[in-house]
């Protein structure tokens, strides 16, 4: 059986589609403009060393807390609660007999991201540890700090350390511990690729990470 749609109706029709196709494509645009490529995370764990960048960033980190009564941060990532600064470190004091400054390692967390706007590499997380010497014994964690929190973004973009040769020029932290740069010193190793923990015979995997981070890294300038 067919059915005769009058004119005006047919114009009606035609105009709702046209507008819920309009809505659509708006809808998807900007998703379509971001579209991801490429995302993967990973973990470092590099010493804390004298005359390292990881040093210098931990004691320009200690410098900025010290300047600030209402900073408040976490001891290690499981925490649920941030705590007072003074009070963490009367907290490391009386239970460990150490301070913010005795950290040996961090862990640094880095997210890369392939998109149209190009290549994208972010330090997301940095958690300070002692690590007693010998084996056996347990990490003693020293302070986790978000770079999300402006603070520490502030740190890891505006601060860093000045050339010998030039000390106008100044080398963020952010560019001084950078993945493809981090990975190169000594003693320090990937421990995590995409949240799972790297294990020994996992060689292969590490190195084609590195050599794709280093790859887009120099690329992208």
């Amino acid at each position: 059986m067919m059915r005769t749609i009058h004119p005006l109706h047919a114009l009606k029709r035609v105009g709702g589609i046209a507008t819920l196709a309009l809505a659509f494509l708006l809808f998807i645009g900007p998703r379509e403009a971001n579209a991801q490529r490429w995302l993967q995370t990973t973990q470092v764990i590099a010493p804390v060393q004298t005359e390292t960048p990881t040093r210098a960033l931990l004691d320009t980190l200690i410098n900025v807390i010290d300047r600030s009564d209402s900073l408040q941060i976490k001891r290690a990532p499981d925490d649920p609660n941030r705590t007072l600064v003074s009070q963490l470190e009367d907290q490391l004091l009386n239970q460990e007999g150490i301070g913010l400054s005795s950290a040996n390692y961090v862990f640094i967390d880095y997210r890369f991201e392939v998109n149209r706007d190009g290549f994208e590499e972010r330090i997301t997380e940095l958690f300070f540890i002692y690590r007693p010497p010998g084996t056996g014994e347990e990490d003693i964690p020293i302070m986790y700090l978000n770079a999300k929190d402006s603070w520490v973004d502030d740190v890891l973009r505006n601060k860093g350390t000045t050339l010998v040769t030039n000390e106008a020029a100044l080398k963020p932290f952010g560019d001084q511990i950078a993945f493809a740069k981090i990975v190169r010193e000594r003693d320090a190793r990937i421990v995590e690729i995409g949240d799972r923990t790297v294990r020994e015979g996992f060689e292969a995997k590490k190195r084609n990470l590195v050599d794709k981070i280093t790859r887009l890294s120099y690329s992208s300038r």
